[in-house]
């Protein structure tokens, strides 16, 4: 009866906590309206949104609609009130002539992804007429929009359309995935084999490969380091990228995150040169775990897990799911770049030292099983909290784009039921490496385009 009734609870609580997930960082309100004329100048533009804005990561500039290349003279940027960080504040330090003007600004949400966008109005002035009507009639032959009349326009580099800062993330989540995965197979793959009965030499092969391919995935992350900060640099700051290294220490979530992502690639490379010995040094391994579970935290402070509410079942749910899915398709890569050539180096070609291999890959699959229940459930909480209608993975691009990653993840997992069912029974039999070796490429070449489609998810509006 307990059971019945919390689980009834829990379903009954299910509207409340879709409805507190659906506010997503929007411009709401300005002041002056868009598209507005006004009798009096105006004193200051305010700027409301759905959201709560980070100040540090936000700009605000008015400029005149001709001939405007200096913004107008204004004063810091700030916010409303301490208790409504919502609401943008630029007090304008002298009144505004008669014409027209265009607000372009650039913010960010909880989420730390750039927001921008522009509107124009317009001050009426009788005493200048004739400017105004210059102005006016000027406005066509210079090819100019009417003030809010165009797009709201991505600040340079906002988009994943930018190649360069897809690859950067790209390179990112390579980096995460092979760090996780690396050390989920040498604890818990290799662990277990090692209990199981795998050959020594085997094992200390394999752990040798392993310890590269994290130490490739240390320099990955180092390399995304100063990347991602230039691209975020210059979506949230167009005009002065370099302003973006004051925000990193400027105390939000979005510059923890920065943090997290910096220390995390110094454990990450401190673990990998105490490891270089494989078994011989496990500190190296136990810091190289540090790291590997503090870089999931990079992306989620500065990303939708930390926009969404309620925010501390985003964060777990977001956690779990970078675990999972690096310990799933970063072991995978292990195997096969790790295992397989231990096999061969310790054989020297004699196909008796083979039978060891069901043992490592039943303990592979072990990991896998689990890891692919926890993505599954996670990944179904994250959309349901990110979600406001099931209407949104047809109408909005983020939605559009995990529909996407999802048909990738159902290759990706159904190469790996066959695996499971087929070829690993197989080995036990016969264990001849030909058949894994295909299939589990298969399975490697559709988790590797699940990242690539993970990096262009990650900055898809809903």
């Amino acid at each position: 009866m307990r059971s019945r009734a919390l689980i009834t609870g829990a379903l009954l609580a299910l509207p409340a906590v879709a409805a507190a997930s659906r506010l997503h960082t929007e411009l709401t309100k300005s002041t002056p309206a868009e598209d507005a004329v006004l009798t009096e100048p105006p004193t200051a533009v305010t700027l409301t949104y759905t959201t709560a804005v980070q100040l540090s990561l936000s700009s605000v500039s008015v400029r005149a609609a001709v001939g405007g290349a200096a913004p107008v003279a204004a004063a810091e940027l700030a916010y409303l009130d301490d208790d409504r960080q919502d609401v943008l504040l630029l007090a304008l330090d002298e009144p505004l002539v008669g014409g027209s003007y265009v607000v372009e600004w650039t913010t960010a949400g909880p989420d730390g992804h750039a927001l921008s966008g522009e509107f124009g109005f317009r001050v009426d002035d009788a005493a200048v007429d004739e400017t105004v009507g210059a102005e006016v009639a000027a406005a066509p032959e210079a090819g100019l929009e009417p003030p809010g009349s165009g797009p709201a326009a991505d600040a340079p580099g906002a988009t994943p359309g930018d190649f360069a800062a897809l690859l950067t993330r790209f390179a990112f989540y390579v980096g995460v995935v092979g760090l996780l995965g690396s050390v989920a197979f040498k604890l818990i793959v290799l662990g277990g084999a090692g209990s199981g009965g795998l050959p020594r030499e085997v094992a200390e092969a394999a752990s040798a490969g392993t310890w590269r391919i994290a130490a490739l995935s240390a320099a990955l992350l180092l390399i995304a380091l100063p990347l991602r900060l230039w691209f975020q640099a210059r979506a949230l700051f167009p005009e002065d990228p370099g302003a973006n290294l004051v925000s990193v220490t400027s105390g939000t979530p979005w510059s923890t995150g920065w943090l997290v992502h910096g220390a995390a690639v110094v454990l990450a490379a401190a673990g990998v040169v105490l490891g270089r010995r494989g078994d011989r040094r496990a500190t190296g391994w136990q810091v190289v775990m540090a790291a590997a579970l503090l870089v999931p935290l990079a992306p989620i402070l500065s990303g939708h897990a930390w926009a969404d509410a309620p925010r501390g079942l985003s964060v777990i749910a977001t956690y779990l799911h970078v675990l999972a899915a690096g310990a799933w398709v970063g072991g995978l890569c292990c195997l096969l770049s790790a295992g397989l050539p231990a096999f061969r180096r310790a054989a020297g070609g004699n196909g008796e030292a083979w039978s060891g291999l069901p043992t490592l890959v039943g303990a592979f699959s072990r990991l896998a099983l689990v890891a692919v229940g926890t993505l599954v459930v996670s990944g179904g909480v994250k959309a349901w909290l990110h979600m406001s209608a099931p209407s949104d993975l047809w109408t909005t691009p983020w939605g559009r784009s995990l529909l996407i990653k999802d048909f990738i993840v159902a290759c990706v997992m159904a190469i790996g039921f066959y695996n499971w069912r087929v070829v690993r029974p197989a080995l036990s039999a016969d264990p001849d490496p030909a058949a894994l070796r295909r299939s589990a490429r298969a399975e490697l070449a559709f988790g590797t385009a699940a990242v690539a489609a993970t990096s262009w998810l990650v900055v898809q509006p809903l």
